[in-house]
C-alpha cells in the first residue's frame, strides 16, 4: 500500500503543474473575475479526482477498470474561451454536456461508427486543433508582452527550452518530469524578473471551500448553437483519444501479446462520457485521459489499480487545500505560454502520426492533408464569404467545423463509392455454409483469381464460420432472438480481406487462441482446436475484435504460392 501511495503521489505531482493550465487560461482569457477562477480551479480538481476513481473502479459498463487518471483537455481551450466569453459559464456547461453525449453515443455504437469515427478523422481534427490552440498561445504572450515585453518573452522562452530539452530525450523518466521541471524553472525566472504575483497564495487558506459559488444554468442561446459543432468534434477527439489510451494501457498492463478487448475500450469511453457529464454539472472544462500514464506505467512497471485510487484521492484532497490550488493557479501567463507552445507542436505531430500509422490507404491519407488545409484556410479567413446569418457565419469561421465535416464527408464518399467491397448476409448458423461458399466463389471470380485461391477463400470462410457460430448461443435455440452473420469481402492487390461480423459472446478471443497455437506449434491436433489449426494454416493474419453485442473477425488471405 505504501508503494502505491508513493507512486500515486509521484504521478499526481507530475500532473498537477499542468492540470490547472486549461481552467486558468480559460477563466483569465474570457475576462472572468477571481471568484469564477477560484471555482474553476476547485471544480476541475474535484471532477478530475472523481473521474479518475470512476475509471479505476469500473461501475458495470462505466469505467475501464484500469489506472486511467483523467486530465483537463488543453486542446479545448479556444472553444471554452469562446463559450465563456460569448455566453457565460452556462453556455460552457451546456456545450460540455453536448461533448459528453457525443462520447456516450460513440461508446454505445462504437461497432457501427468504426468506419466514420476513424483515425483519419481524429488525426485530421487534432492537426487543425493545433492551429486554433496556437492563436490562444500567441494571444497570451501578446497580453503579457504589453506590460513586460522583455521579461515575458524571456520567461516563456526559458520555459519552452527546458520542457523541450527534457521532453525530447528518450528516457521515460525525463519525458514524464519535463513539463513539471520546465514550469518550476519558468516560475523561478518569472519571480526573478518580477512578474510572479504571490498575493493569491499568501491570502489563501490552508483548508477550505470557495467562498462564492457561481450560478451555472444551462444557456442555449445563439453562442451555444454556433459552438455546438466544435464541441461535437471535441467529443469525437476525446473518444478517439480514450480509445487509443485504453488500447495502449492494455498493452502496457499485460505481459506478452494479447488481443485488445474492445469491451474494455467501450467501458473506458463510457467512463469518459460520464466524467464529462459530471464536468458539465460543475461547469468545468472537458476532461481526457492523462496521456502520460502509459509512459509512467511502462517506466515503473506497476499497473495496480490501487495506484489509480491514490491519484484520484490526492486530486480531490488538493481541491480542499486552497494554498496548493492557489499556487498551481497563479502560474504566470508567459510560463503557461511556454508550456502550451510545446503542447501545440505535440498536438500536430500526434495527429499526423495517428493518420500515418493507422491508415494504409493513400486516398484516405490524402483526405487528411486536404481537410487540414481546408480547416486552416477557413480558420485564418482566407475566403471572402457572403453573409449567411450569424450561426452559419460562425460555423464557417471555425477550422474545426469546416475541416472536420470535410473529413467525414470525404471518408463517407470513399466508403460508399468503393467498388472493391462485396457483402454477404445470412443467419449466423452452420446451415449458411453452402451460401457462404457460393459467395466466396463469386468474390474470387470478380477478382480474376484462380481455383486455388477460390478454394482457399472457401476453406477460410468455412473454418471462420465454424469458429464464430458457437459464440452465438441464442442462435442455437436458447432464445427466440435470431442473430445474423455479415461478411464483408474486399481486396488489396493479391490479398483478400474478409470481415466476419456476428453476435457477441463471452468466449476466449480467437486471435489469442491462434497466437497460442503459433507459439506452441503442437504437432498433435486437439479436436476442439481443429478449425483454428486450419484457419491458422490458410490465413496470413487473424484479428478478433470483441464489442458488446458483436464480434468481428478480420482474416487476411494471400494467394497460394
Amino acid at each position: 500500500m505504501l508503494s502505491s501511495l508513493g507512486l500515486g503521489a509521484q504521478f499526481s505531482l507530475i500532473a498537477s503543474a499542468t492540470l490547472l493550465v486549461t481552467p486558468v487560461v480559460v477563466s483569465e482569457a474570457a475576462g472572468m473575475d477571481e471568484a469564477y477562477l477560484i471555482w474553476m480551479v476547485f471544480a476541475s480538481l474535484v471532477v478530475v479526482g472523481v473521474s479518475t476513481l470512476i475509471q479505476v473502479r469500473r461501475f458495470g459498463p462505466i469505467g475501464g477498470g484500469a489506472v486511467l487518471p483523467m486530465f483537463t483537455a488543453a486542446f479545448s481551450i479556444p472553444f471554452c474561451i469562446a463559450a465563456v466569453a460569448e455566453g457565460g459559464p452556462g453556455t460552457l456547461a451546456a456545450l460540455v454536456l453536448i461533448s459528453a453525449v457525443t462520447q456516450l453515443a460513440i461508446s454505445r455504437w462504437l461497432f457501427i461508427l468504426r468506419r466514420v469515427v476513424t483515425p483519419i478523422v481524429g488525426g485530421t481534427v487534432m492537426m487543425i486543433l493545433s492551429i486554433t490552440l496556437a492563436s490562444v498561445v500567441f494571444d497570451l504572450l501578446d497580453k503579457a508582452s504589453i506590460v513586460e515585453p522583455k521579461s515575458a518573452t524571456l520567461t516563456a522562452f526559458v520555459t519552452l527550452v527546458v520542457i523541450a530539452a527534457l521532453s525530447l530525450r528518450r528516457p521515460g523518466v525525463l519525458r514524464l518530469w519535463g513539463p513539471l521541471v520546465g514550469i518550476v524553472i519558468g516560475c523561478v525566472v518569472a519571480a526573478a524578473v518580477g512578474i510572479y504575483d504571490f498575493d493569491r497564495v499568501v491570502e489563501a487558506k490552508w483548508v477550505g471551500l470557495p467562498s462564492e459559488l457561481p450560478r451555472i444554468w444551462f444557456n442555449f442561446g445563439i453562442s451555444f448553437w454556433t459552438l455546438v459543432p466544435s464541441f461535437v468534434f471535441l467529443g469525437i477527439i476525446i473518444a478517439i483519444q480514450a480509445n487509443g489510451a485504453s488500447i495502449a494501457m492494455q498493452h502496457a498492463a499485460h505481459r506478452g501479446d494479447r488481443a485488445v478487448d474492445f469491451r474494455e475500450v467501450q467501458a473506458t469511453l463510457t467512463g469518459g462520457g460520464v466524467t464529462n457529464l459530471i464536468a458539465s454539472v460543475f461547469g468545468a472544462v472537458p476532461n481526457i485521459i492523462n496521456p502520460g500514464i502509459v509512459s509512467f506505467t511502462q517506466t515503473t512497471g506497476v499497473a495496480a489499480r490501487s495506484v489509480g485510487y491514490c491519484i484520484g484521492l490526492i486530486f480531490i484532497a488538493m481541491a480542499f487545500v486552497p494554498k496548493v490550488s492557489g499556487l498551481l493557479s497563479t502560474i504566470p501567463g508567459p510560463v503557461m505560454t511556454g508550456y502550451l507552445v510545446m503542447v501545440t507542436g505535440s498536438l500536430f505531430v500526434d495527429g499526423a502520426r495517428i493518420v500515418i500509422q493507422n491508415e494504409r490507404d493513400g486516398q484516405k491519407v490524402a483526405v487528411a492533408g486536404v481537410c487540414f488545409w481546408i480547416g486552416a484556410a477557413f480558420q485564418f479567413g482566407l475566403f471572402n464569404l457572403p453573409d449567411l446569418g450569424a450561426v452559419v457565419n460562425a460555423l464557417m469561421k471555425s477550422g474545426i467545423t469546416t475541416g472536420g465535416f470535410g473529413a467525414i464527408a470525404m471518408i463517407l464518399y470513399l466508403e460508399f463509392t468503393n467498388p472493391r467491397r462485396m457483402r454477404f448476409e445470412s443467419k449466423l448458423d452452420i446451415d449458411a455454409l453452402p451460401e457462404l461458399n457460393e459467395f466466396m466463389g463469386r468474390f474470387a471470380e470478380r477478382r480474376g483469381w484462380d481455383d486455388a485461391m477460390k478454394n482457399r477463400l472457401s476453406a477460410v470462410g468455412e473454418e471462420t464460420l465454424l469458429t464464430l457460430a458457437p459464440l452465438d448461443l441464442t442462435g442455437n435455440g436458447e432464445s427466440g432472438e435470431e442473430r445474423q452473420l455479415v461478411v464483408v469481402a474486399s481486396s488489396e492487390g493479391e490479398v483478400a480481406e474478409l470481415e466476419f461480423i456476428g453476435g457477441g459472446g463471452d468466449e476466449t478471443n480467437i486471435e489469442d487462441r491462434v497466437r497460442q497455437l503459433q507459439q506452441h506449434d503442437a504437432e498433435a491436433v486437439v479436436e476442439n482446436e481443429l478449425s483454428l489449426q486450419l484457419l491458422r494454416a490458410y490465413a496470413s493474419s487473424v484479428q478478433h475484435q470483441q464489442f458488446n453485442g458483436a464480434d468481428i473477425i478480420t482474416v487476411r488471405v494471400e494467394r497460394p504460392g
